[in-house]
């Protein structure tokens, strides 16, 4: 795994166990954000989040910390992994840092990355009562695929997502995310 990805805000850095501290703070009284997330146990304790964390670094899985570059800030995680060739991409922002812009800046490093990997493309699903994140998606030029179910046991097994995937070879794909191959991320 790359050791970091930078852009100008932010740089993405292998997520630690240590970094436990910081997700459970800032997710420890965020129920509503919780739901959103398709494996975070609730509560969010330490303990839960560094579990949460060892499960995301399966070998295959590449996830980072967000962190704002001019002074450290943890700000969330990001990571894909599963399919080599078409894998799943997955995100989370702490809500303080909601609306500014970190989550899509964040998706445009790791869809650089994921493309200099071999990556045929990337996947993600949303809830479908969180169009921020839909959105998030869109701006990297991912295409709703419309609905499907998914057994998340965390969320009480089945539930309804919404599918997005970028193809990397379309034109289209590296036009719509900013992420073509002369990016400067």
């Amino acid at each position: 795994m790359a050791s970091e990805l930078r852009s100008h805000s932010l740089t993405l850095r292998a997520l630690q166990l240590e970094d436990a501290v910081h997700i459970a703070a800032l997710l420890h009284d965020d129920r509503d954000a919780i739901r959103r997330m398709s494996h975070m146990p609730d509560p969010c304790t330490v303990e839960a989040a560094r579990e949460w964390i060892a499960f995301r670094s399966a070998p295959g899985s590449r996830t980072f910390a967000i962190v704002r570059a001019a002074d450290g800030v943890f700000l969330g995680a990001i990571g894909f992994g599963s399919l080599p060739e078409m894998p799943g991409v997955g995100y989370w922002i702490g809500r303080p840092y909601w609306g500014q812009g970190y989550a899509t800046e964040a998706l445009r490093l790791i869809v650089v990355y994921a493309r200099s990997r071999g990556a045929h493309g990337l996947q993600a699903e949303t809830f479908p009562d969180n169009p921020a994140s839909a959105r998030v998606l869109e701006k990297c030029g991912f295409q709703d695929r419309g609905l499907g179910l998914r057994d998340y046991p965390a969320r009480g097994g089945l539930v309804r997502v919404r599918i997005h995937i970028l193809h990397f070879a379309t034109h289209d794909a590296r036009a719509e995310s900013g992420c073509d191959e002369g990016s400067s991320w």
